[in-house]
C-alpha cells in the first residue's frame, strides 16, 4: 500500500467518525455540558468568521454567506423552541429535535460530497499525482467552488453557535429557577 492509499484512508475514517458523532449528538438526551458547548460556540464562531471574511472580498459569494448565516440563525431559533430539557440525578439534559439536527447534517454533508467530487472530477489531482500541474491550477481549484458553498456551510456553524448559545441561556434560567424554589 502508498503512502497515498493510506493517507486517503485515514482522512475517510477520520470523516466517518465525525459524521458518527454528529449524527450521534442528534439522537436521544444530551448531558449539556456548559464548557463544551462554550468550546463549540467558540471554534464554530472562528471557523464561521474565516469563512465569512473570505467571502466579503466577493459579491456574490457575500450574498450566499448572509443567506446561510440567516437561515442557521432561523433553524436555531426553531430547533431550540423544540428541543426537550430534562433534569436527571442533578444534571441537565437536552434532546435535540432529529429532523433539524438531520436537515443541518445533510447540509453540511452534502457541500463536502459535492466539493470531493468537484475536485476528483477536475483532473487536477491527477495533475498533481504526474507533476504536470501549474500552480495557478492549485489556485484555481479553491476559488472554482460555486458561490453558494461557502454559505452552505454557514448554515451549519451559524446554527451551531446560535443553537448552544440558546441551551446555555435555558440552562442558567433553569439552575436560576430552582435556586429561587429552594
Amino acid at each position: 500500500m502508498d503512502q497515498h492509499s493510506s493517507t486517503l484512508i485515514i482522512m475517510i475514517a477520520l470523516i466517518l467518525f465525525a459524521i458518527y458523532r454528529r449524527v450521534r449528538r442528534n439522537i436521544g438526551w444530551q448531558h449539556l455540558r456548559s464548557g463544551s458547548m462554550t468550546i463549540r460556540i467558540v471554534l464554530f464562531l472562528v471557523v464561521g468568521l474565516l469563512f465569512f471574511i473570505e467571502g466579503v472580498f466577493h459579491p456574490i459569494s457575500l450574498i450566499s454567506d448572509i443567506a446561510g448565516i440567516g437561515l442557521g440563525v432561523v433553524l436555531a431559533l426553531y430547533g431550540a423552541k423544540v428541543t426537550d430539557f430534562a433534569q436527571r440525578e442533578g444534571l441537565l439534559y437536552y434532546r435535540p429535535n432529529v429532523w433539524i439536527g438531520a436537515v443541518v447534517t445533510f447540509i453540511f454533508l452534502a457541500r463536502f460530497v459535492y466539493r470531493f467530487y468537484g475536485v476528483f472530477s477536475s483532473g487536477i489531482l491527477d495533475q498533481v499525482q504526474q507533476g504536470k500541474q501549474n500552480p495557478n491550477d492549485l489556485q484555481n481549484l479553491s476559488s472554482a467552488a460555486d458561490s453558494w458553498t461557502a454559505g452552505l456551510m454557514l448554515i451549519m456553524f451559524a446554527y451551531y453557535v446560535v443553537y448552544y448559545m440558546i441551551l446555555l441561556k435555558k440552562q442558567k434560567q433553569l439552575q436560576a429557577g430552582q435556586r429561587n424554589m429552594v
